[in-house]
């Protein structure tokens, strides 16, 4: 939930101290006075969409994007519902799955990235070595080679007659 949504009669300083205080790393506790919590908020106390769905359901609000009218509106859930639901063996089952697929994911990019760099290194000259590793070569084969110009020749067809 966007600040203004909870503390529209605080001046200012105080609703953009409220704010800061609110996205701190670790800050993910429902603040005095906050009633409902956005999907961004639940994805900060580890929820993954799939949860939010099976566990959740519907959300409880739906207020109007704050920053983009024609953007779809905001799903906020009430906080009690959200804690009785943390509190349930449902959710701790399904974090703990998630964080499993996660740092399974985190592992096997890892892997693929040193294999990767490994490949390009076993390679003479780290890149392409001139042929192709079928051995046919890269780009047209038995095209010939191929004609460069340089900054004083420039490849133009000769000027027409006017008629």
């Amino acid at each position: 939930m966007a600040s203004w949504e909870w503390d529209e009669g605080a001046p200012e300083p105080v609703r953009k101290e409220r704010a800061a205080r609110s996205r701190k790393p670790g800050g993910v506790e429902p603040e005095p006075g906050r009633t409902h919590v956005s999907t961004a908020g639940l994805r900060a106390r580890g929820w993954t969409a799939g949860m939010v769905r099976r566990l959740l359901g519907e959300p409880d609000l739906l207020r109007a994007h704050p920053y983009v009218r024609s953007a779809p509106p905001t799903r906020l859930y009430a906080v009690e519902r959200v804690e009785a639901v943390e509190r349930g063996a449902a959710f701790r089952a399904a974090s703990a799955a998630a964080a499993r697929r996660s740092t399974a994911v985190r592992a096997a990019a890892r892997r693929r990235a040193r294999e990767l760099r490994a490949r390009m290194t076993a390679r003479p000259g780290g890149g392409r070595s001139g042929k192709h590793p079928d051995g046919t070569g890269w780009g047209n084969s038995g095209a010939g080679p191929v004609r460069r110009t340089d900054d004083r020749e420039v490849d133009r067809s000769p000027p027409q007659e006017p008629t």
